[in-house]
């Protein structure tokens, strides 16, 4: 059996393709090639960007693949035009959507045909969309589709936790517990989804793969434990031997005050939402989970340990941190000086320009400073056009 796949170094698309690799299935590989570490020795890799189609329409000329796995679609324009030009190359084409399309107002645990969407998050809207697009665009094909629905899944750059740095600096969290600074959850933590680490989750692809009761379905891939994200800090302060401290702000104030994780927090993390996994569990029998959270979570500290505390610490989520507690305080009339609202040099190695731009993100409200801001990110973005 022979797969393509769209991408391949990412959180989920590195698992199943070293999965695959590891049940003898031949893989080939379209991605740009930076993140050589993530590409297995037994790989075949066509390096291209992928929106070069010419060069990719050249490279897979007269070849056939059982399956076409493309992890790089996020709305209905990108995957048309996925589909569009991967069907031709296979009979199943994989699309990797979220169960972020379910709408979580609506109690569980979601199977399926749970009603969609919840239109909070842009995320899970065009998620869906993408899903209906690829169900119209199937049609008459000949080639079928396969929808894969994850919930949270983790590897060893990320800590399941609701709203965190970005992947390979998760070490931050641990650090603020390490100097008691707080971290911030919303109804007191109590929040559950479902949690998995990628080495399972890619058991279950694989195992849809060239499977005919896969073919024209849609599936929930995610794990049989529902921690809450009090849980979750819970298991850190166990690895790390102390507790966390936390604040409790409300999901809207902290969504105010971080427009860019609003829709993340508003329409996922402060909502209960939990996902079955029946329907999987009987395409592809030897799909289960077989890592707990608290391992997960402690296989994932100590990857963090073992590559010197990975990309170090993300001053940007620091800063926006520390601002929104502040803020908190202020509007609650607490004493916000209980906490070191300040930056710390947690691993010794901070530079000018991390103090800098901490500096700057934490007092964002300040006239001046949110004047420079805006006209930076005007300038950035303009550089960026011209640079291309």
């Amino acid at each position: 059996m022979n797969i393509l796949i769209i991408g391949g170094t990412g959180v989920l698309s590195s698992a199943v393709t070293k999965e695959a690799v590891k049940q003898d299935i031949k893989v080939t590989m379209i991605n740009r090639g930076h993140n050589k570490k993530r590409i297995p020795a037994e790989a075949e890799v066509i390096i291209s960007d992928k929106d070069d189609t010419k060069k990719i329409k050249e490279a897979l000329e007269g070849r056939h693949f059982d399956a076409v796995v493309d992890f790089l679609c996020y709305n209905e324009q990108q995957l048309e035009r996925s589909f569009r030009l991967y069907s031709k190359y296979t009979n199943q084409y994989f699309f990797i959507s979220s169960a972020a399309v379910y709408n979580n107002g609506i109690s569980g645990p979601c199977k399926e045909d749970h009603p969609k969407v919840q239109p909070l998050w842009s995320y899970s809207v065009n998620k869906w969309k993408s899903e209906e697009k690829l169900v119209e665009l199937a049609k008459g094909t000949g080639c079928h589709y396969t929808v894969v629905r994850p919930m949270v899944t983790y590897d060893d750059t990320r800590v399941p936790y609701g709203i965190a740095p970005f992947y390979g600096f998760h070490w931050t969290l641990i650090e603020r517990i390490l100097h008691d600074k707080p971290i911030i959850t919303w109804n007191s933590g109590e929040n559950r989804c479902n949690m998995m680490r990628v080495e399972d989750f890619a058991i279950g692809l694989v195992g849809l793969i060239g499977n005919k009761n896969a073919y024209d379905e849609a599936f929930n891939i995610c794990g049989d434990e529902t921690p809450s994200f009090r849980e979750v800090l819970d298991i850190i302060g166990d690895y790390v031997g102390r507790k966390a401290k936390t604040i409790d702000i409300t999901p809207e104030f902290y969504a105010k005050e971080n427009p860019g994780i609003a829709g993340e927090l508003l329409g996922g993390r402060a909502i209960t939402t939990l996902i079955d996994n029946s329907k999987v569990k009987k395409v592809v029998p030897e799909f289960r989970q077989s890592i707990s959270i608290r391992d997960g979570i402690k296989r994932t500290l100590d990857a963090y340990k073992a590559q010197g505390y990975q990309k170090g610490i993300d001053w940007n989520y620091e800063a926006l941190t520390d601002k929104t507690i502040l803020t908190w305080c202020r509007q609650e009339q607490t004493d916000d000086k209980q906490f070191k609202l300040s930056f710390i040099d947690y691993l010794g190695n901070a530079t000018w320009k991390d103090r800098y731009n901490y500096w700057m993100k934490k007092n964002s409200d300040i006239v001046f400073v949110s004047i420079y801001l805006k006209y930076d990110l005007w300038l950035r973005k303009k550089l960026n056009r011209i640079l291309r």
